[in-house]
Order: C-alpha cells, then structure tokens, then sequence
C-alpha cells in the first residue's frame, strides 16, 4: 500500500510552474462535487488496468482548486483481510462524520486493484462515499465491467472515467 503525502501550503504556488490536470479528471472532479463526499474509490473494470494514474490526477486537481490536500491511497499489491479491514474504516463515512458533512473537508481518493480478481476491494468499496469505475478503451471487456458494476452496486457508482 502507498501513500502519497500532499503538497505543503508552500509548495502549491509552483503550480503555475506545472501542467495543469487533464481535463477528464477536472469534469470527473466537478462531477463528484455535485454531492458531497469524503473518500472516493477508483476501480478498475479489467485485470491489467490501473486507477492509479487517476489518483494522482485527482489530487492534482484539488491542488489547482486549491482545496485542502487530497490523501491518495494506491493499493498495488493483492489486498490482505488485514488491509481491507484497517483501510475500510478510514474510508468510512460513519467515521468521518456521515454523508452529510462539510464537501470542504480533506479528502481520501482510493486506487484499488479490480474487484472482479480482487474482491476484498469491495471492502473498501462499501465503505466509501462514491465509487469510480474505469476502463480502458481497447482492452476492458464489457463483460468485466458489468460484472464489477454487479459486485459494487450500480447506486454505489458515481461515474466512469476512461484510463489512457
């Protein structure tokens, strides 16, 4: 499991010095603030495609909007019940102060191995205020994405994104 540490208040007036996010990660970012949420939990569709890449750029984005600091949570190796059991908790909303609470507050963008190959993921997945699935084009099959929409729960999907 790796954790990236965010920007310090100093080092954020380098963005003009850095590219600004792609620009599907800025409407996935303005899509999920429609309602609020805390943690949000990046699922790939297919074995072999990463969400990784789209953690990263979603922590980008809230350093441009210059939001509090985003905690990205990468989970690259095959989940363990013991870090499914410790990280659901952290993502949980009941733990965070209920759906309702300030859209301000700090948040936590989850990069899970795909569900389907993984289920232990849905662990976290159900903790979370807002699940993304995504999926890359010429390799995702259809089959692998409605069966990890099946497993997660189609309310539980906020949106879908495209991995490059």
């Amino acid at each position: 499991m790796e954790h990236r540490t965010p920007l310090a208040k100093s080092e954020s007036s380098k963005l003009e010095n850095t590219p600004a996010p792609r620009r599907d990660c800025q409407e996935l970012w303005f899509a999920l603030s429609r309602e609020p949420w805390r943690t949000v939990v990046l699922v790939p569709a297919d074995p072999g495609v990463s969400a990784v890449y789209i953690a990263g750029a979603l922590g980008d984005v809230a350093r441009w909007l210059r939001e509090p600091p985003a905690t990205i949570i990468t989970m690259s190796d095959p989940l363990d019940y013991v870090t499914a059991i410790q990280l659901a908790p952290r993502v949980s909303p009941d733990e965070q102060g209920g759906p309702g609470r300030e859209a301000s507050a700090s948040k936590i963008i989850v990069a899970v191995q795909p569900v389907v190959v993984e289920p232990l993921g849905l662990a976290v997945t159900r903790a979370a205020d807002a699940v993304v699935l995504c999926i890359e084009k010429g390799h995702s099959r259809l089959a692998s994405a409605r069966r990890t929409i099946e497993l997660i729960g189609r309310e539980r999907i906020r949106g879908c994104i495209f991995v490059h």
